[in-house]
């Protein structure tokens, strides 16, 4: 494919994604006259979801960010003429961050980008399309479904026998199949209950007890919710404050970091998901699938208990592990100047590495800025830094 170069504005910053983290920081930076150009393609990832899933998140922490919140979830629900639904239906989510894309970031390009090196003054990024474009600054808003998490004992298992939470957008091929579902998170429990409303036989197999999150003094409302959970809704009570400030938290010392990171993301169910799991679905916990083999054109589990199982499939719940060193398009000699901590880039206060000018937003800035970093929660906070910096030196 012949590659044609084109100029883009001087001092464009470019935003690889359009998800919610990509299209706040687009949105932030048109609102402040930097020059941007954003890729991908709006909700892509949200869109490879089982259709029939909801948000863990509330309704506070999951609208998208512009500068003047002028493309809220509430703005949109008024414009439409609809109520404010809880959980959100994930359909509904789609629908809103599209409305929400062609609100604030009305030109989003859908190339995909296979190549971002070096250039002098900035980047070059190669497209799928053959194009090459410069620009100034880059930022990574990629998500994390392509980070998902497989043990050792099922990476070299068949495709056929045993798949990730986040490989299916339809989960009505296992009407009539036995499958066991490895994880106790909410994306576990919620793809078991689906996979069990859809005819499948289910068992939940998890190394701990299914925790239900609780909330009690949020449902209560009233000043006391309001002191204890912020809008954000990311950590207990006591935590999610902490989580709700990631620039405070980045200032912590790493483990006690590491400490808040783990204790807010625990696995774990929301409230409303329990009654379509509870007594409906075998749950066994405290139980590791130890081994894993093809047997009769079925899977064998031997769990640590010493029982084993027999079922048509396994479906791995087991979550996602940002790495940037597993993102395609950075190129070879990026990727050696970019000091990173297990597998996270290493990041100042404005989202940016030790690379200047490259800049990652959404789960790969977790490490440094905690778990908000996670949720949609956390995409305000880092379109304003990555915009403050781009603003400052446009």
């Amino acid at each position: 494919m012949e590659t044609r170069t084109e100029k883009l504005p001087t001092r464009t910053t470019a935003v690889i994604g359009a998800g919610p983290y990509g299209l706040s920081v687009a949105a932030h930076l048109l609102a402040s006259d930097v020059p941007t150009m954003a890729f991908g393609r709006p909700m892509e990832s949200w869109r490879e979801m089982p259709s029939r899933m909801y948000l863990k998140s509330v309704w506070s922490a999951s609208s998208l960010a512009d500068p003047d919140a002028a493309f809220s979830l509430d703005r949109y629900c008024r414009g439409r003429g609809v109520a404010a639904k809880e959980p959100i239906p994930l359909d509904f989510f789609i629908e809103y961050g599209q409305w929400f894309q062609e609100k604030a970031v009305p030109q989003v390009d859908p190339a995909r980008v296979t190549c971002v090196r070096r250039r002098a003054g900035g980047f070059a990024l190669g497209l799928a399309d053959g194009r090459e474009l410069e620009a100034a600054r880059v930022v990574v808003a990629i998500g994390v479904r392509q980070f998902a998490y497989w043990p050792e004992f099922a990476k070299d298992l068949p495709a056929s026998l045993v798949s990730h939470t986040g490989d299916h957008v339809d989960l009505s091929a296992f009407r009539g199949s036995s499958v066991a579902v490895l994880g106790a998170g909410q994306s576990a429990l919620e793809n078991a209950a689906i996979l069990s409303d859809e005819g499948a036989e289910v068992e939940v197999i998890a190394r701990k007890p299914v925790v239900w999150i609780k909330r009690v003094l949020y449902q209560r409302g009233g000043p006391v919710s309001r002191l204890l959970y912020p809008p954000t809704d990311v950590g207990p009570p006591g935590l999610n404050w902490l989580c709700a400030a990631p620039l405070f938290l980045r200032r912590l010392p790493v483990g006690i970091r590491r400490r808040i990171e783990v204790r807010s993301t625990r696995p774990a169910g929301a409230q409303w998901l329990r009654p379509r799991v509870d007594g409906r679905i075998p749950v066994t916990a405290g139980t590791a699938v130890v081994a894993a083999y093809p047997s009769a054109g079925r899977l064998r589990l031997e769990l640590s208990d010493g029982t084993t199982r027999e079922v048509d499939h396994l479906m791995l719940g087991t979550g996602y592990r940002p790495d940037m060193r597993k993102i395609p398009f950075l190129d070879t000699s990026l990727q050696q100047d970019l000091v990173q901590a297990d597998g996270f880039p290493v990041l100042n206060e404005w989202f940016e590495s030790t690379v200047p000018g490259l800049h990652f937003v959404g789960g790969l800035a977790g490490r440094t800025f905690g778990p908000i970093c996670r949720f949609v929660a956390g995409a305000r906070v880092a379109a304003q830094q990555v915009t403050r910096r781009a603003a400052d030196l446009n």
